[in-house]
């Protein structure tokens, strides 16, 4: 029978797989993109993909660097989306990937017991799993969002970062 360390390792490893995974994905759509594309709003009161990336950053730091991980809470939440100098593209995956790995590094780091405790995160009181989610599937919402700029932006020059490569996998005969 599974321990409750057995659930804590692979749940976090998912979590982990995950963000690690939406990072790639976010990464192959900003390789497509001029740093002008990546700050190109689609329409008024609508955010660019640089706002996005900036946004994620302080998500996850918010709830995993700081909720999970006991760091102190940093985020200036209104400050994410002011941002209107253009940062380059290059600048903004570097140091969304260097959260990530502090985040990653909160999540691996504490036991199941840690997870289970209550924590205040954005004015709720939640345990290290609600933060944790949270954050995760906040992280796999915006991924999607930034592919969908990008396919829009880049039309049928959009490059997709996996296609099916056999029937197992979906390839159409």
């Amino acid at each position: 029978m599974p321990t409750a360390l057995d659930v804590t390792s692979a749940v976090s490893a998912e979590l982990v797989r995950c963000l690690n995974g939406c990072f790639d994905r976010i990464e192959h759509c900003v390789s497509q993109l001029s740093d002008a594309q990546i700050w190109r709003r689609p329409g008024p009161g609508m955010n660019s993909i640089g706002t996005i990336l900036i946004h994620l950053g302080g998500n996850v730091r918010q709830h995993l660097i700081s909720g999970v991980g006991g760091a102190p809470d940093v985020r200036d939440r209104p400050a994410e989306f002011a941002e209107r100098d253009p940062i380059p593209a290059q600048q903004l995956i570097s140091e969304l990937r260097a959260t990530l790995d502090e985040a990653i590094a909160a999540v691996e780091k504490v036991d199941a017991a840690e997870m289970l405790q209550p924590r205040r995160v954005q004015g709720d009181n939640v345990s290290g799993w609600q933060a944790s989610v949270h954050s995760v599937s906040h992280f796999f919402g915006h991924t999607q969002e930034i592919i969908c700029l990008t396919r829009q932006m880049q039309a049928e020059n959009y490059q997709f970062f996996w296609t099916p490569q056999s029937a197992e996998e979906g390839k159409s005969s």
